[in-house]
């Protein structure tokens, strides 16, 4: 479903998300590390933050403009390595 979305949808639209990698992107890595209920929980909560009132939170990737939110961050938090 998400990977439809990548190829048909987000095509015809403007790159608008605020993260790198995208939330789409980011919801594949999620689901092929944690599993089908971690990984729509960690793309939900993804989907949730993709707005402008997170910058605080987050670094910024300068040559992108975008906040940077890699999958590998929670694979450490959730005890995977």
């Amino acid at each position: 479903m998400i990977r439809f979305y990548q190829l048909f949808i987000s095509t015809q639209d403007m790159p608008v998300c605020n993260f790198t990698p995208s939330c789409s992107q980011f919801g594949v890595d999620s689901l092929r590390n944690f599993g089908i209920i971690k990984g729509i929980l960690l793309t939900s909560d993804r989907l949730q933050r993709c707005n402008g009132f997170s910058a605080p939170y987050y670094q910024i990737d300068y040559r992108t403009g975008k906040y940077i939110d890699p999958v590998q961050r929670y694979l450490y938090l959730l005890g995977k390595k």
